[in-house]
């Protein structure tokens, strides 16, 4: 069938990289020569009978197609596969996986001062960009942010629950809680809104994951879904780990301080000292204190007293 963008892309589908309710991720190879189109991409495919939700997400990701730090689609064609046919998405690769594949490598120690700069700056580029066109994510996390190229650079992608901002209580209240509750903003939680301080709420969730490699909610009942929202509607979270510089937990209280209108935008955040500063203010420094030696000449005088 035709393709649903100016210059049909010839591709040859690969192995599978992901799984989601709205079908399948694969990476593919392409054979284009005559356009600006990478040799590998991902495809994201789904029943055409049940691609509402892709179509859509193909409509808003070429709203953000100016910005560097949401990943790129390069359109979207149907295809008949197996006796099914199929409606894809093609997508820009990430080579470098997820931010939290990034993070379950270093899930003892956190990330490196610099990466976590490095990718806080770029997500608050992107959130910039969104929210700057009047659009809510309403999923970011880890998972969600793609590590693009040999720089990896960080990408704001999936924008299934993504919405214009007017409207989007109303249409919670019928449709139920969406995004992923770890990263749930109390007012969400509570009253079903979102607005871009809902973002900014996740984005302090991921950040505070990528200094200290855990959680910003310790739950060890997080698999009780209705005792982490509790938790999070009714509680605050606790900032004080020994990872975090005071700068950088000052940074993260902008980020996730409970009532929604005291939040930080995002460009507000991206003044904040914790990203100006170049030189390691992640890590609070820890003072070690060495037992005093005893020394053996002072000891024989005391003795000898």
């Amino acid at each position: 069938m035709a393709a649903i963008t100016d210059h049909p892309i010839i591709w040859t589908r690969g192995k599978t990289i992901g799984r989601g309710s709205f079908g399948i991720v694969t990476s593919a190879t392409t054979t284009n020569f005559s356009i600006d189109i990478p040799s590998t991409i991902a495809v994201k495919s789904a029943l055409f009978s049940r691609s509402k939700s892709l179509q859509k997400e193909r409509d808003l990701l070429h709203e953000f197609q100016d910005c560097d730090h949401v990943i790129r689609c390069f359109g979207a064609d149907v295809t008949e596969e197996d006796g099914k046919i199929l409606y894809n998405m093609l997508l820009e690769y990430a080579s470098g996986g997820s931010l939290a594949d990034r993070i379950g490598q270093n899930s003892r120690q956190g990330l490196q001062d610099f990466e976590v700069k490095q990718y806080a700056k770029s997500i608050l580029l992107g959130l910039s960009h969104i929210h700057g066109r009047g659009f809510v994510h309403r999923d970011i996390k880890p998972d969600n942010i793609l590590l693009v190229g040999t720089e990896k650079v960080a990408k704001i992608a999936d924008f299934g629950s993504a919405k214009k901002v007017g409207g989007v209580k109303s249409q919670k209240k019928k449709h139920g809680l969406k995004g992923t509750p770890m990263y749930m903003a109390p007012e969400s939680v509570l009253d079903n809104e979102y607005g871009p301080e809902a973002d900014i709420w996740a984005f302090g969730c991921t950040v505070f994951e990528m200094v200290t490699g855990k959680t910003v909610w310790d739950c060890s009942e997080a698999n009780n879904v209705v005792y982490l929202l509790c938790k999070i509607g009714m509680g605050s979270p606790d900032l004080q780990n020994k990872r975090l510089s005071k700068v950088a937990e000052d940074f993260l209280r902008k980020c996730l301080v409970k009532e929604p209108r005291s939040r930080w935008t995002a460009d507000m955040l991206l003044k904040h000292p914790f990203l100006l500063s170049d030189d390691n203010v992640v890590v609070r420094e820890q003072k070690q204190t060495r037992k005093k030696e005893l020394n053996p000449l002072l000891f024989i005088r005391y003795l000898c007293r």
